[in-house]
Order: C-alpha cells, then sequence, then structure tokens
C-alpha cells in the first residue's frame, strides 16, 4: 500500500512546494516509487520539475480521463501536474456537472481516484494551496499523514496552530479519522540569527514530539534548482562537475533535505501522534 501524505499549510511562502518535489526527489533516488501530485492552481511544483503538463494534469485526470495519467520525472517518480482551473470554482462546478459523483461527497473525489495506485507506488506526495477550501479538503481525505512545513518567523506561528487545530476538527468530524500529523519542520533557516533561534526555540517548547530535528537552511542553490527545473540531486552533480575543488558532500540545501527524509522515513515506520 502506498504511504500518501499532503504537504500543507494555508500559509503561503512556507516552502511547500519546494518541499513536496525534493523529498519525493530524494525518496526516489533511494528507490522508492514515488508519485507527485501538483494541487496548486499555479502549478509551481509541475514548473519547478519542468514538466509540461498538457493533459496529464490533476484536473484532468480527475474529471476527464477518470484514472491517473502522469509524467516522469526520472525512473521512479512520476508527476501529475497542476492547473489553473483547479480553483474551489471550477473544482466544484465540475463536480456538480459530474454524474459519477453528484451523490458524493465533493471531498471524496481525490481519494476515489488515488485508489487505481494504492498498491503501485511506494509514496504519494500532495503540495497542497495555501488554503483549507476544497482541494486541501480533498487531500487531507486521500492521506495518511499529514506534513507541514514553516518559516522560523512569528507570523508563522497563529498558521501552525490554526493548521493543527483545523486538522483535529477534520478527523473529529469523521472526514479521515485515520489521518495522522507526521510533523512539522523549519524552513528557510537562518543559522546565527536570533529571532530564527527564538522561534525554534518556540516550536521546540510548543510541540517537542512534532517539530523535526532537521532544519531546512536558507540556500540560494535551492533556489536556483528550482528556476531551472532541475531535481536538487541533478543540480547538485552539476554544480560540483564545474567546480575546480571537488566536494565530497552535497550542497548543504540537499543534505538538510536528505536528513528530512530519513526522519520521515523512521517516522512513517513508527506511529505518530494520532490527531
Amino acid at each position: 500500500m502506498s504511504t500518501t501524505i499532503s504537504i500543507a499549510n494555508e500559509k503561503g511562502g512556507v516552502a511547500k512546494t519546494t518541499s513536496t518535489g525534493s523529498i519525493g526527489s530524494i525518496l526516489s533516488r533511494l528507490n522508492y516509487k514515488v508519485l507527485l501530485i501538483d494541487l496548486d492552481p499555479q502549478a509551481d511544483l509541475t514548473i519547478s520539475l519542468d514538466v509540461q503538463a498538457e493533459d496529464r494534469n490533476i484536473f484532468d485526470c480527475l474529471f476527464h480521463h477518470k484514472k491517473i495519467i502522469a509524467n516522469k520525472v526520472n525512473e521512479n517518480l512520476i508527476l501529475v501536474g497542476g492547473d489553473p482551473r483547479l480553483t474551489p470554482i471550477d473544482f466544484m462546478d465540475s463536480v456538480k456537472k459530474d454524474k459519477e459523483f453528484q451523490f458524493e461527497n465533493p471531498r471524496l473525489v481525490l481519494k476515489s481516484l488515488l485508489n487505481q495506485v494504492s498498491n503501485k507506488a511506494d509514496f504519494i506526495l500532495m503540495d497542497c494551496p495555501p488554503n483549507r477550501e476544497i482541494i486541501t479538503q480533498n487531500a487531507l481525505a486521500a492521506s495518511d499523514y499529514v506534513l507541514i512545513p514553516s518559516e522560523a518567523h512569528n507570523f508563522s506561528v497563529n498558521g501552525i496552530n490554526n493548521i493543527i487545530e483545523y486538522l483535529e476538527a477534520f478527523v473529529s468530524a469523521n472526514l479521515n479519522p485515520d489521518l495522522r500529523l507526521l510533523g512539522l519542520f523549519v524552513t528557510r533557516y537562518r543559522q546565527n540569527t536570533a529571532i530564527h533561534s527564538d522561534m525554534v526555540e518556540w516550536f521546540e517548547s510548543n510541540y517537542p514530539d512534532e517539530l523535526f530535528k532537521a532544519k531546512i537552511n536558507e540556500n540560494i542553490t535551492i533556489q536556483e534548482a528550482t528556476q531551472m527545473g532541475r531535481e536538487l540531486s541533478i543540480h547538485d552533480d552539476i554544480k560540483r562537475s564545474s567546480q575546480l575543488v571537488k566536494k565530497n558532500s552535497p550542497f548543504k540545501g540537499l543534505s538538510d533535505y536528505q536528513e528530512l527524509v530519513n526522519e520521515i522515513l523512521t517516522r512513517v515506520d513508527h506511529e505518530p501522534r494520532k490527531i
């Protein structure tokens, strides 16, 4: 069975998309079969991996093909692209017009689709839009776990509290009673910065069991990779091959995500805290 994880936070700009692509890529390089799903109408995940989605996008899969049609990124990594029509209004309009789903809970449309591939991938990772509306609700209803990225910034505190409270309400309403909080992790971290250190201490005090030890440091090389449409490991190989002095270790951004993936694999093997 696949392990399905939603990467979610109602606050934008916390590296959800970068994290989804990076985690998926690293898992695939560890020989796991990974399916990425871009649920954001801006399709940034699709763009960051240089994929031309065309009709191989999640909107067409849901309402036209009725099956998963994905784009190959590497031998173990495939992606179902995002689509501008994947807005709450367009989604609900399509649900209402779809005879197959007109009497179903609209939050379960995506879950029905993913049932096709539950035995064909080791991991399904979904990049959620920065809100709690129907697309995110579909992702949560179809997921085993939720993974929350957050900046080390005081504006992120309310966002973390809000999304965890929402997850608790989601489970209590029996929309997905088996949903688990996999954890939260800090992105765009700057070492030796007082405000970032203070915020990490706050996370450690308030969410000691949920916070991952790995921190994703602010790193220009991560931005370069996403802008060039490259997986982090490929970008790292290209960067190192062009250097006069060769380094044995990967660049910091890639190593940060590798540490995070190791922790994720450990937590998936052990039962996380129930929401």
